[in-house]
């Protein structure tokens, strides 16, 4: 080593040192990384003779047998001998290595792959991704790990812009440049060398080295938008220096492979779907002759995917042809995001969003409107349903990045049915039971049970009238239903804490009172169920007639059935007769 480094600094171009160990005149047995680039500043000097044979383009710091031969040539042909330490004279000790704990000790590398990250990674254009790791072990001795060499198998820099090397404390980053791309293979083999890493692994220990890859930010000019690049940590890629002052390089063979995607980025995709709290059927009251402002008319959720997408455009379609129409319910639309307004129309088409939703993220617009005030614009009673189709004809989308036209998907989202009233009562759920009672016929099992359902009613817009109920019509008055109606006989009652209306059959609720009324209901099995076994039932009401004037005969009455529907008691399980 001591011969060496004294050839190396014989040339200034391929000193060593200027002063201190390695230095001319203090020449050590140490091949550390001054050495090597000594030795690379050598091979570069002499290229034609070293590098040219073996398709290499700058010097690599490796002393090998091309080296070699130059090296003794040189000193073959040199006026005079190299000079040697002074006989009896020892050699300069080794420079330690920084951090070595092991000094004076050989040591080696084992290099292998890790699980991850796996094969397959994706670099859309400018997007950064852990694409390769590997396990680095020191034995014997403490060892300095100074670079890591990566194979490809397309010219990296028409791809990747940027690598990075990490342990999880220590990162070195390279640009990926054609100046530090070394050209194997034309066209087919390409390196690229990650030094001055200086990670420490002590004896016995492993650390695992992860490489990042940041791609370009656009791809060569051409058709292709997708390219697959081959990376490979090759034999002897990872090197590093012992507590021996030695050179310790692994693999001993190459590692496998990953495949590394680079691709443009593929067009905003916007999926459409109802929103979870989208507005079922309901009752709106509407006090003539004022309009009320900003009634809630539906909930859509919009996920970008694929790219960042620019929302521009919303149209709405009316199943009931409330919109657009001089007599029509709504006179302006609102669309909001949160509670930011977006776009206001008195059409059906809400322009000038310009509302970014990033990739894979969801957006809960809500749309909005002013409901026209009744009395001339439309009958009581008039009901109103409005969609928004999930297709072009209902989104107009751009892509964020190439302001292509956004792909639009999902289904087409429907609102509940906005039943319009100038007086009407609002109903809210109090509580629901259903217990079960002992059969005529001493069974252990319940042949009877007992059902109640009560139900707040405020009167909205004026008073309200109500059914008290009829067993025999569904037409009039409260009812409910059992799941299994054919095998029970029902008895029902209903009990209020309202006051009776002075006509015939009907309970009064004062404008803006809550009163309750309670549904009860005794369930008896009528019929031996299969084997004698018998069948879960629940109960649940299915409409509430109701009217704004006290009459006895109640043909003007409006049943309501919306939003009864969802509230059934549990199921109970009854025995069939025997």
């Amino acid at each position: 080593m001591t011969h060496l480094q004294h050839l190396l600094n014989s040339n200034p171009a391929t000193r060593v040192a200027a002063s201190g160990a390695g230095s001319p005149g203090s020449e050590t047995q140490f091949f550390g990384p001054l050495t090597a680039a000594a030795v690379s500043a050598f091979q570069n000097l002499y290229a034609s003779a070293i590098l040219t044979p073996l398709g290499l383009t700058s010097g690599t710091g490796f002393f090998g047998a091309g080296s070699r031969a130059k090296a003794n040539m040189l000193i073959a042909s040199a006026p005079s001998p190299m000079p040697s330490p002074t006989p009896g004279t020892p050699s300069p000790a080794p420079t330690p290595t920084p951090g070595i704990t092991t000094p004076g000790v050989e040591g080696s590398l084992i290099v292998t792959l890790n699980a991850t990250p796996a094969s397959g990674a994706i670099l859309g254009l400018n997007v950064t991704k852990d694409v390769y790791g590997v396990d680095v072990k020191a034995t014997g001795s403490d060892v300095l790990v100074s670079r890591l060499d990566m194979q490809f198998n397309k010219r990296p820099y028409l791809y990747i812009s940027e690598i990075k090397v990490s342990d999880g404390t220590v990162s070195k980053t390279v640009a990926v440049t054609t100046g530090n791309s070394t050209e194997i293979t034309v066209g087919s083999k390409y390196s690229i060398r990650v030094d001055g890493l200086n990670v420490l692994i002590p004896k016995d220990t492993t650390k695992k080295f992860t490489v990042t890859m940041k791609a370009v930010s656009g791809l060569p000019a051409g058709s292709t938008t997708t390219y697959d690049i081959i990376l490979t940590v090759i034999a002897n890629a990872v090197r590093g220096t012992d507590g021996a002052g030695l050179t310790q390089n692994g693999p001993t063979a190459d590692l496998s492979t990953r495949t590394i995607t680079v691709k443009e980025e593929a067009t905003a995709n916007l999926e459409v779907t109802a929103a979870a709290d989208n507005p079922k059927n309901r009752t709106v009251v509407v006090n003539s002759p004022t309009e009320v402002k900003g009634g809630e008319l539906m909930k859509v959720s919009v996920k970008a995917t694929g790219n960042n997408g620019i929302l521009r455009t919303v149209t709405i379609t009316d199943a009931d042809d409330n919109l657009d129409q001089a007599s029509g319910t709504i006179s302006t639309m609102y669309l909001y995001d949160g509670s930011t307004l977006l776009s206001s129309s008195g059409t059906s088409t809400l322009k000038n969003i310009d509302l970014t939703i990033s990739k894979d993220t969801t957006k809960i617009l809500t749309v909005k409107g002013d409901i026209k005030q009744a009395g001339g614009n439309y009958p009581e009673g008039s009901t109103t349903t409005i969609s928004v189709l999930a297709t072009s004809a209902g989104f107009d989308a751009e892509d964020a990045s190439t302001f292509a036209a956004a792909t639009v998907s999902g289904s087409t989202v429907i609102s509940g049915t906005a039943h319009m009233y100038m007086k009407a009562p609002q109903l809210a759920l109090v509580s629901t039971s259903i217990v079960g009672l002992t059969g005529t016929t001493g069974s252990l099992s319940p042949q009877q049970a007992e059902a109640k359902i009560r139900i707040n009613v405020t009167a909205a817009g004026g008073d309200i009238y109500v059914r008290e109920y009829s067993t025999t019509s569904g037409s009039s008055g409260i009812e409910g239903t059992t799941s299994v109606p054919a095998s029970v006989t029902v008895t029902d009652s209903f009990t209020t804490n309202a006051a009776s209306s002075s006509g015939v059959g009907g309970w009064l609720i004062s404008s803006g009172d809550t009163k309750w009324v309670e549904m009860n209901m005794l369930l008896t099995t009528t019929a031996a169920a299969t084997n004698n076994v018998g069948f879960f039932v629940n109960v649940k009401p299915v409409n509430l007639v109701w009217t704004t004037a006290d009459t006895d005969t109640w043909a003007l009455g409006m049943p309501q059935t919306w939003t009864l529907d969802d509230w059934k008691t549990s199921d109970i399980f009854l025995q069939g007769a025997l």
